[in-house]
């Protein structure tokens, strides 16, 4: 595979990377780590989403190469991948129904993901608990799956170099938004007020829950029927309008910050 045949994969990679560090998992997250050492390691504090991105694109990566070398042995069964497909799409689905019933009450983003951790490493803060955490989050199935299967296809289309390339793309974009999202969000706990807290998560929390079932109608829609399927531009412009989306948010609640200082 060319690097020029390759640019507008590689270009869908790293949008869908971004879309991957915006999933309510992911914020909730960083939103604990960040609250949690703000006390325990202000310095650090601003960088709790770049580190959890680190520790979850190594994973990322890894099982993107183990998925390489093991597809020079042997590869599962369309059939098997056609039914474990159907996985992020309930997933998906569960989180926006935990998401809608947490914002409802008041509460912050829900974690589903984070409910699978240890109950020693949920509460966790610091450099090397964000690093932890995140390297956790991608053996969760759905993430382990997919990262297999890029594996698996780019192998097929030249080996494993443009394996390990798709696994990089997609954790830059991820660590984009995941950076970016936990320097706001420590911005936003370091005023103390908790109205503007609580105002920050609704302003992300409803846009979410709205993506992820978009995203599940999108995927079940052309599951069921090949011709539903969106094109990959159209795939790309969803995916850079949810980037944009969130951008804005981010915007707004910066521009409400400096507000609030003057």
């Amino acid at each position: 595979m060319s690097v020029e045949a390759g640019l507008p994969a590689l270009a869908l990679i790293f949008l869908l990377g971004m879309r991957h560090g915006l999933e309510p998992d992911h914020l909730a997250a960083v939103d604990g780590l960040t609250l949690r050492s703000q006390a325990a390691s202000p310095r650090w504090t601003p960088w709790m989403g770049a580190l959890f991105a680190l520790g979850h694109g190594v994973t990322v990566l890894a099982i993107v190469a183990v998925a390489a070398v093991a597809s020079q042995q042997f590869s599962p069964s369309e059939t098997v991948f056609g039914w474990l497909e159907w996985l992020p799409i309930a997933l998906l689905l569960l989180i926006a129904a935990l998401n809608a019933r947490s914002l409802l009450a008041g509460a912050q983003l829900a974690e589903v993901r984070g409910r699978l951790l240890p109950r020693w490493l949920r509460g966790a803060s610091g450099p090397f608990g964000a690093i932890l955490v995140g390297m956790l989050f991608a053996l969760v199935f759905d993430t382990a799956v997919q990262a297999a299967a890029w594996g698996y296809a780019a192998v097929a289309l030249g080996g494993m170099q443009p394996a390990l390339l798709t696994g990089l793309v997609f954790a830059v974009g991820m660590g984009v938004t995941d950076t970016f999202d936990g320097w706001v969000t420590a911005k936003v706990m370091r005023t103390g007020q908790s109205d503007l807290v609580r105002a920050f998560r609704r302003r992300l929390g409803w846009p979410i829950v709205a993506i992820c079932v978009a995203m599940a109608a999108c995927m079940a829609a052309g599951k069921l029927d090949a011709a539903w399927s969106l094109p990959e531009s159209w795939t790309a412009a969803l995916g850079a309008a949810m980037v944009l989306l969130m951008a804005a948010l981010y915007g707004w609640t910066l521009l409400g910050l400096r507000r609030v200082r003057a």
